[in-house]
């Protein structure tokens, strides 16, 4: 009777029902508490659907209201016993939701506690393992549901802050023997592009990512994709650092090099004039830097 009641309650959806159960076997509850517990929750299920994103999923409110549910009342057992598990689902949620590599989630932390951390997260079914432990996963509802929380906190910006860092750090340079770890993550820092930032840091440190993420596109032929995102580098850097910073430079280099593929000589020379005459100025005539873009200034004359 209470595990009809309970799916009725939970309308029969796979992923809530995943939910229930994995806190009812992880902390030995029946399912007559565990409907108690639900029917309680659902005073606070307006506030973790207020937004739009939520609004935008085009489900009924009963099927939200019991994923959003299932999912705050394990969220809220995390939080009591285990809040580094809550902060680590917080900064998953900042990242695509699939393919999340293991390296990214690492935070100083050594396996030991890397394990200890992330296993309430997988216990309770919040996050999946995926290639034998080395990535993860999480449903879009729990990514939705874990990011209203964070926004609710008013924490979304040190999240984001956060994952813009990892992604930084982690991110290759674009040069070939990087490819693949650069395919891995590409999905992860086209999410983290996307956050609407004002900090000077994150400012930079996506036009970091930008720089090395255009490189690789260069590299890779796909020169629309490079394009923008070092156009934005560039504006990013001059305003942040200056025009003639080393790190603007570069992002002017490498714009260049798309200009030059794309066959548009003269403002590929103009680009590496500015890079040569700004690195000679910046680092002298004899540093490799400018030693590179006076052999990329004469490929285009």
């Amino acid at each position: 009777s209470d595990l009809k009641e309970l799916a009725k309650a939970l309308e029969g959806i796979p992923l809530a029902i995943t939910h229930a159960a994995a806190y009812i076997r992880s902390r030995r509850f029946t399912v007559s508490a565990y409907l108690g517990f639900f029917r309680e929750s659902e005073v606070n299920q307006a506030k973790l659907l207020s937004n739009d994103e939520i609004n935008d999923l085009r489900r009924d409110h009963s099927i939200r209201y019991a994923v959003i549910t299932t999912w705050q009342i394990s969220f809220d057992q995390i939080k009591r016993t285990k809040p580094e598990a809550a902060d680590l689902l917080a900064l998953m949620s900042m990242f695509d939701r699939q393919g999340i590599p293991k390296r990214l989630l690492l935070n100083n932390m050594d396996q030991l506690q890397f394990e200890d951390t992330i296993a309430p997260l997988i216990s309770f079914s919040l996050v999946r393992e995926q290639a034998g432990g080395s990535m993860f996963e999480m449903h879009r509802l729990v990514q939705l549901s874990t990011r209203k929380w964070v926004e609710l906190k008013k924490q979304l910006e040190r999240w984001q802050s956060e994952a813009i860092r990892v992604i930084t750090r982690l991110f290759p340079s674009g040069q070939y023997e990087t490819w693949p770890d650069c395919q891995i993550l590409l999905p992860h820092a086209r999410e983290v592009m996307s956050f609407k930032v004002t900090d000077q840091q994150d400012l930079l440190s996506l036009a970091s990512v930008n720089t090395n993420l255009g490189w690789f596109y260069i590299l890779k032929g796909n020169l629309i994709r490079a394009e923008p995102i070092l156009q934005e580098a560039i504006l990013v850097r001059e305003k942040e650092l200056g025009a003639n910073h080393p790190d603007t430079l570069t992002s002017v280099s490498n714009l260049a090099s798309v200009l030059e593929r794309q066959g548009i000589y003269e403002e590929a020379e103009s680009m590496n004039r500015r890079a040569l005459e700004g690195r000679e100025k910046e680092l002298g005539a004899n540093h490799p830097d400018t030693l590179t873009s006076v052999s990329n200034l004469a490929w285009v004359l």
